[in-house]
């Protein structure tokens, strides 16, 4: 299980914490093991850094790492940007789809007859007759022929 005072060991080391906090934290470290060994591994960490030779930056390093990160934030809003202009597209076509089911199933309901269990929903007769000469007209023509026999 982790301390609730595990939080306050980084701000204990580097001098952030008043008095009476500081206190009750070296308190706290004399009764809890847990707390006591985070202290110490923190304290190794601290001199080893603190112990560091400190060296020089190339000049403009801290404005290009500024600059990647920039960078790296404006692609994934694009990213995200594109992901959802995707996605929209995709759900207004899946809409469409939909919706000329429905109206389809809808009017061939209206409009075609029924022919047993059958609804006739891709014949011409539910359009007004074509000219004979149309390949409307020639199309009605061979659907009558076939029905005559």
């Amino acid at each position: 299980m982790r301390c609730s005072k595990r939080n306050l060991i980084s701000p204990y080391i580097d001098g952030e914490l008043n008095k009476d906090k500081r206190n009750l934290l070296e308190s706290h470290f004399n009764g809890c093991r847990e707390c006591a060994r985070e202290l110490e591994e923190f304290q190794k960490i601290h001199m080893l850094l603190a112990g560091a030779e400190p060296f020089e930056v190339p000049h403009g390093f801290s404005t290009r790492v500024l600059a990647n990160i920039r960078a790296k934030e404006k692609r994934r809003s694009a990213d995200f940007v594109h992901i959802f202009r995707t996605l929209t597209e995709g759900f207004a076509v899946l809409v469409l789809i939909v919706v000329g089911i429905i109206l389809g199933s809808f009017l061939s309901k209206t409009l075609a007859p029924e022919k047993g269990n059958v609804v006739v929903s891709l014949s011409l007769d539910i359009f007004a007759p074509a000219p004979p000469d149309s390949v409307g007209g020639v199309y009605l023509a061979m659907t009558e022929a076939e029905n005559e026999k």
